[in-house]
């Protein structure tokens, strides 16, 4: 009888255990079916990107961009679409038209765009180009420019140097890099993966980099208007051709705005400060049609969810995120189009693949990262309680885990564990099925400076998505060039997929991700 017993209890555990392994699988080949024979990602960036980019933090462009978000997952018959806003005094600022030249000594036409919230010219203007090298010391500034700055143009910084074009524009990791990050045993390596890997305090980093730095330029901006200057040409030292007007943060309304303020290409801020150096000054001519307004309702947060079918796991949530808006220059289409079309796909799939996760599936694409992530934040802050308080919401036990995806549109390699060691295994486990992708690489290293920080602070399990570079950080990041061109169709698909997978996996656990101590 015992014997009997033995055999029955072996063969039912068998069977059982064979059921689950066969429904999860079933359910990852329907998830592969619909990721990548019937994807839809690469319409999803083309839309967002040729479409509806840019997506400056508080246009119109952005709100008709994120309505078009919330048609195309009402449309899918995802459960709950809404918008929450998060912002009440940050304005909206576009390009109606612009150009700048150089008319003396020789015609020349400065590759060039206007920094964001920056004022119009009233017309076409010309004037004498000065240089200043620097506006860190503005009291010596002061001194030497009071009375000089009328009808000028200002060229502002250093010279970029030479760039022969000998790196390459366009990498993925190598092996040793990822094998090197998985051996990782501190979450802030010496050698991070990633430019951005380190501890962050959210607090502290926001007031000082996001607040202290963004300022920093006002009452420098405040003295050339005075002064009656007529606008500033600076440049960033990227490779050749590239304009890269973000660095200007006066989107509040209350926040001075510069007199025309125009990101030129290094190789014209170079011929343009030696012609200085040999003391031949060039005359500038330039306008600058722009608006700036206040619509509080433009600034919004789109939320969806996929309701859980279990009674008793469907009050806990995954999130998945990305930033929705982007810089002006271009069409944000790998900052941070990519991530947001990932992510959309990400519900698609999983609700056209015809599954019912027992956990509800809750997607966020936020606005106002590029500001300092006010959307996120504002969103943490009113679903979990106030950031410098301890009292913490109920809600805030709720979330299992935040997966966020900001680093361009290069192919997911594995996971960012932010220091949460227990997660390890789980997250082997639910990647194992994609090795044959190289996907699953797993490093307890962090990394910061976008959305799953918030999530991070508030203890809840949030990651980003480790993702090979390609050329995000040499030729779109918040460029001229950050347009669909830079995105590849397979790496999108691969990552709408896999991480559709590990939400839903996670999503169907009998308990939520466990926490960082």
């Amino acid at each position: 009888m015992k014997i009997f017993s033995k055999i029955f209890i072996t063969a039912f555990l068998f069977v059982a255990f064979s059921a689950i392994g066969q429904t999860k699988f079933q359910a990852l080949s329907k998830i592969n079916t619909e990721g990548f024979q019937k994807s839809q990602v690469m319409s999803l960036i083309s839309d967002l990107s040729d479409v509806y980019g840019p997506r400056l933090t508080g246009t119109n462009q952005y709100y008709t961009a994120a309505e078009w978000a919330k048609k195309t997952l009402k449309n899918w018959g995802v459960d709950k679409v809404y918008f929450e806003n998060y912002c009440d005094d940050c304005m909206g600022w576009e390009v109606k038209s612009f150009n700048v030249e150089m008319t003396e000594p020789a015609y020349m036409k400065i590759q060039a765009y206007p920094y964001a919230w920056t004022e119009s010219s009233n017309g076409v203007q010309i004037g004498d180009l000065i240089w200043i090298e620097s506006h860190s010391d503005l009291e010596k500034v002061k001194k030497q420019w009071s009375g000089k700055l009328q009808g000028k143009t200002i060229l502002i910084g250093s010279a970029p140097k030479q760039n022969m074009l000998f790196d390459a524009l366009s990498t993925r990791f190598t092996e040793d890099q990822i094998e090197e990050a998985e051996k990782s045993i501190v979450p802030v390596p010496s050698k991070p993966l990633g430019p951005s890997a380190g501890d962050i305090d959210l607090v502290e980093d926001l007031e000082v980099i996001f607040e202290s730095l963004m300022r920093k330029d006002d009452a420098f901006f405040a003295f050339l208007k005075a002064e009656g200057a007529l606008s500033i040409l600076g440049t960033t030292p990227f490779f050749p051709g590239i304009v890269h007007p973000s660095g200007t943060y006066n989107f509040r309304e209350s926040h001075v705005k510069p007199v025309p303020f125009f990101a030129i290409s290094p190789e014209s801020f170079g011929k343009l400060k030696r012609l200085i150096d040999r003391e031949i000054n060039p005359k500038i001519k330039f306008h600058l049609d722009s608006e700036l307004y206040l619509k509080p309702e433009n600034n919004v947060n789109i939320i969806a969810e996929i309701t859980g079918s279990d009674q008793k796991l469907k009050d806990e949530v995954v999130m998945i995120g990305a930033h929705f808006d982007s810089w002006h220059p271009a069409s944000g289409a790998t900052d941070n189009g990519a991530g947001s079309a990932v992510m959309m796909e990400v519900m698609r799939i999983i609700k056209a693949s015809g599954l019912k996760p027992k956990r509800t599936i809750r997607i966020a694409l936020w606005g106002g990262e590029e500001q300092g992530y006010l959307g996120s934040m504002a969103y943490a802050e009113n679903h979990y309680g106030k950031v410098k308080e301890t009292t913490r919401k109920k809600e805030v036990e709720k979330i299992s885990a935040y997966i966020n995806m900001d680093n361009g549109a290069g192919q997911m390699r594995g996971i960012y564990l932010q220091g949460n060691e227990a997660v390890k295994p789980i997250f082997e486990e639910m990647l194992e099925p994609y090795a044959h992708l190289d996907v699953d690489n797993l490093t307890i290293q962090n990394t910061n400076f976008t959305d799953h920080d918030v999530f991070d602070y508030y203890k809840i399990p949030g990651f980003q998505i480790i993702q090979d570079k390609l050329n995000y950080s040499t030729v779109t990041h918040h460029t001229n060039l950050d347009t669909l061109e830079y995105v590849p169709e397979r790496d999108m698909m691969i990552n709408a997929t896999v991480i559709a997978a590990l939400v839903y996996q996670i999503a169907e656990k009998d308990s939520r991700l466990p926490r960082e101590e």
